[in-house]
């Protein structure tokens, strides 16, 4: 925890530009937006180093190195936290504020805490190898965990005996009222006897982003390897979960979080599945990107995290993490509300895509009967955000008659007027509203398909989207009206889809550009001929229209049209 308050360090870095910090110890050079540099952090020839000086970070994409101005000094310069903070300090011409002794209590309090959090972990994890535990131990591994899993996670095992953890945090120095506190033990109702809150279970330590252990959850064991209940009615619950404390707040974190951010920065998608079983399936099975909820539905709060776990490797890119639910009508249900949730915090540049399971099975059983490419299928058949507002608005409806329509139509306004973004929510209204018009008044759909110039038969994803790049570099200047639609599009072919971040990043960089100069600009990031001949090969074919520079309402209606397609 660090003593200095957020609205200072906020400051401190809003003064200095992070480029000016890093470009003092090592040579960068602009790239459009942003800097780059060859890393300071590992040898390398060719620049992966990135600066960006908006979002006020350093990425490198040959190590995965990450962070702000004050982690860039720490491990440049070696210094610790508060020499980095001195040292902007002095350069911005800020005081350093002097922590209060409330503050200090505050941190000196976290500090224990987190120690006897690091405990209970050791702890754990020693007990699932103790020699009277090794059936615990054999059920584990019995569910496909290697070692080196088992290790990777810290999972553990919460001894039946309810006084072996607080014995060994009390012989450490440790209250009973800390361990309270953190929901390790709790009072017995029935005196002032103190016991383990975790007993009998599987433990799976809940990690904070600096990688530090802040709660438990603790999966039962199977009913053949528990001792018999005088309480032949009860069932105990098959997770837990620690309590809110003041190291832990449930809606605010992901289990995982420190290994999928570093998965993420690695190239790695994000992955939501429902539980720490199927986490630990998935990155084992070569998903490191997988995180879960900790026993809720998503939070807006979690979903920006997710958003905020994987990295702007370019300005165009659409950070989609993959939501995974069970097929069945409870992991639909469990869908629409993730994407309700979703909503409201929609931005440009983020957004989600929806997987879904066979019914009766999650990731944990997938990875265990089909592997990583049978996963890898599933995430490959996953919809985006607005297919699955469609579908939840239409699945096992009829829109025969009026009054139904309309119902659709009110309802797509109200799910659009959800979005507090205005450009997004105009982008979505036109999707879904087209989708209306194509599937529920045919005649209406067909007029309106046969008045946009564009050859129908052969109206896929791949020909649309190349007939849109080809357009745009054809009329560069069409770039500022459809920027946005632009950047949320993206094509299925690798070479295309590099095709068209190039022409974008050089459009958005340089307003006003010419067709010539376009060409030019992506002669020289090695883009060949060919390619572009291609493309005006299609438009020649599907769309010769575009040619006809007095056709300029036209190429605008086409264009348009081919844009609200490939959203959908």
């Amino acid at each position: 925890m660090s003593l200095i308050n957020k609205s200072f360090l906020d400051e401190l870095r809003s003064r200095i530009r992070l480029s000016d910090v890093i470009g003092q110890r090592i040579a960068v050079q602009r790239a459009g937006r942003e800097f780059k540099a060859c890393c300071p952090f590992h040898n390398e020839n060719t620049p992966s180093f990135t600066i960006n000086d908006e979002k006020e970070f350093f990425h490198c994409f040959g190590c995965g190195a990450h962070g702000d101005h004050i982690g860039f000094l720490m491990r440049h310069d070696n210094v610790p936290f508060m020499e980095a903070i001195e040292t902007l300090a002095a350069q911005a011409g800020m005081q350093v504020p002097k922590p209060t002794p409330q503050e200090r209590d505050k941190y000196d309090r976290q500090d224990l805490y987190l120690k006897m959090m690091e405990e209970a972990t050791r702890f754990f994890t020693a007990q699932l190898f103790e020699p009277n535990n090794k059936d615990i131990l054999g059920y584990v591994r019995g569910r496909g965990l290697s070692d080196e899993t088992i290790a990777s996670f810290r999972i553990g095992y919460a001894p039946e005996d309810g006084q072996s953890l607080r014995n060994q945090l009390k012989s450490k120095g440790f209250s009973d009222a800390d361990m309270v506190t953190l929901c390790l033990t709790k009072q017995s109702t029935r005196g002032t006897e103190y016991y383990s809150f975790f007993r009998d279970r599987v433990m799976f330590p809940v990690l904070d982003k600096k990688g530090r252990t802040v709660a438990f959850g603790g999966r039962v064991l199977p009913d053949h390897m528990r001792p018999p209940n005088s309480n032949s009615n009860f069932t105990p619950p098959k997770y837990i979960n620690s309590s809110e404390t003041p190291l832990f707040h449930k809606g605010h974190l992901v289990y995982n979080i420190s290994n999928a951010r570093a998965a993420a920065n690695d190239g790695q998608p994000i992955i939501v599945a429902e539980g720490y079983a199927d986490v630990i399936a998935l990155s084992q099975g070569g998903f490191k990107g997988a995180v879960a909820p900790l026993g809720t539905a998503l939070t807006e709060t979690q979903i920006a995290l997710l958003w905020d776990m994987i990295p702007t490797s370019d300005l165009d890119a659409i950070k989609e993490p993959y939501l995974c639910f069970d097929g069945d009508n409870a992991g639909q249900r469990a869908a629409v509300r993730a994407m309700e949730r979703i909503l409201p915090i929609l931005r440009p540049g983020v957004s989600a895509r929806f997987v879904f399971m066979p019914t009766g099975q999650d990731p944990d059983d997938v990875i265990r009967d089909q592997g990583h490419s049978g996963m890898q299928k599933y995430l490959d058949q996953s919809i985006p955000l607005s297919e699955m507002i469609w579908r939840s608005m239409t699945n096992g409806k009829s829109f025969d008659r009026p009054e139904q329509r309309a119902a659709l139509l009110n309802a797509i306004e109200k799910t659009v007027l959800q979005i507090a973004d205005r450009n997004i929510q105009q982008s979505y209204r036109q999707i879904l509203k087209n989708r209306f018009y194509q599937n529920t008044n045919p005649k209406r759909s067909n007029k309106k398909q046969n008045a946009v110039p564009i050859s129908r038969p052969n109206a896929n994803h791949d020909l649309s989207a190349r007939l849109i790049l080809g357009m745009i570099m054809q009329y560069p200047a069409l770039y500022d009206q459809y920027e946005e639609k632009l950047a949320i599009f993206s094509c299925k072919n690798p070479a295309l889809d590099a095709l068209r971040q190039n022409v974008i990043s050089i459009l958005s960089d340089t307003r006003g550009i010419t067709h010539d100069d376009l060409l030019e600009a992506l002669k020289n990031k090695g883009i060949e001929g060919e390619q572009i001949a291609s493309l005006k090969k299609d438009m020649k074919l599907h769309a010769s229209y575009v040619f006809n520079e007095d056709a300029q309402e036209d190429i605008e209606t086409g264009l348009k049209e081919l844009l609200d397609r490939v959203a959908v």
